[in-house]
């Protein structure tokens, strides 16, 4: 034990002389001191430039001090940029010289020279819209009640002012819908618009307002020839029309025969008997699976035809008319 105490005693003494003899010898030494930018105006930045974090300075001091600042990162000095007299504009360029050097250790100077890119910019806070551009649909049977709405719509952003023209907008993640059976409010995050710009927030709510879809039949809709002005008379026939629709199932069943306009498009024709497919005016969420009949018989003026003639007309029609419900 006595050997084992001596021995630790010894070497306690030889770290103390060796810290002390490190202490008083000076030696020259490059040490990688942190670049820092001041003087900015307000409301100024240099976010985008492409600046090193520091610059490698040779300096003249005890080897202690510098050996410890290469060991544990222990501050010597830093290398100060000022930037009191810049205002926005192009990118230029800035050498850094001894003078840009604080430490309380000789400088000896910046070997090899450090030549750095700066650009001023406006620090700008802007509200920019969501969007979100999904490539999935709902699956078969379902509809959208509304329109997916994000909430908010709109979120800040701050960031170098040159930035915000290539990002005018801060994209969501997209959605996959085809997994939805029912009304959710989902958690959507948001993609980093720019490594130089800046999100308030990271994520927004997804309103998705889901429902089942359900077919009907409306009866007996009047059909309205559309007819230019100074035209002779028209008449259509039949009258009215079977529309088949599907949309949300709440939906279609409120639906009344005084949402839907059906027309047949005459325009300017010739006397003449003609047949013509009906178009349907309906609500926007709602989708027409067709018709019944698809077209109709749509006589123009007082055309003389022969009695033949208009019974083929009508027989042709009759068989369309029945095709289509088969």
């Amino acid at each position: 034990m006595n050997r084992l105490g001596l021995k630790i005693a010894c070497l306690v003494a030889s770290v103390i002389i060796w810290v002390q003899v490190a202490s008083h010898s000076v030696v020259e030494q490059n040490a990688n001191l942190a670049l820092l930018v001041t003087g900015l105006g307000e409301n100024l930045t240099i976010e985008g430039s492409d600046l090193p974090s520091s610059v490698a300075v040779r300096l003249e001091g005890s080897k202690l001090r510098l050996l410890t600042h290469s060991l544990f990162n222990q501050n010597v000095g830093e290398v100060r940029i000022n930037l009191w007299d810049r205002e926005p504009g192009p990118e230029f360029s800035y050498e850094v010289v001894s003078s840009d050097i604080y430490s309380d250790l000789k400088v000896i100077g910046i070997h090899p020279p450090v030549r750095l890119r700066i650009q001023v910019d406006r620090q700008e806070f802007k509200l920019l819209p969501v969007v979100q551009k999904n490539t999935t649909t709902l699956r078969d049977g379902y509809d959208f009640l509304q329109a997916p709405k994000l909430l908010p719509d709109s979120v800040l952003v701050s960031g170098p002012s040159r930035f915000f023209l290539t990002h005018p907008v801060v994209e969501a993640e997209p959605v996959d819908f085809s997994k939805l059976k029912e009304s959710e409010r989902l958690t959507v995050r948001l993609i980093q618009p720019g490594g130089f710009l800046h999100l308030a927030t990271r994520q927004v709510s997804l309103d998705c307002m889901v429902a089942p879809l359900e077919d009907r039949t409306l009866a007996n809709i009047p059909v309205i020839p559309l007819v230019d002005v100074g035209r002779p008379p028209v008449g259509v026939s039949p009258p009215v029309v079977d529309v088949m629709v599907r949309g949300v199932a709440d939906s279609v069943r409120a639906l009344t025969a005084h949402r839907f306009l059906v027309t047949v498009p005459v325009g300017d024709l010739d006397e003449g008997i003609y047949e013509l497919k009906g178009q349907v005016d309906k609500p926007d969420w709602l989708e027409v699976v067709g018709l019944d009949p698809p077209s109709f018989q749509v006589i123009v003026g007082s055309p003389t035809v022969s009695m033949d003639s208009l019974y083929q007309a009508v027989d042709a029609l009759t068989v369309e008319g029945g095709a289509q419900n088969e």
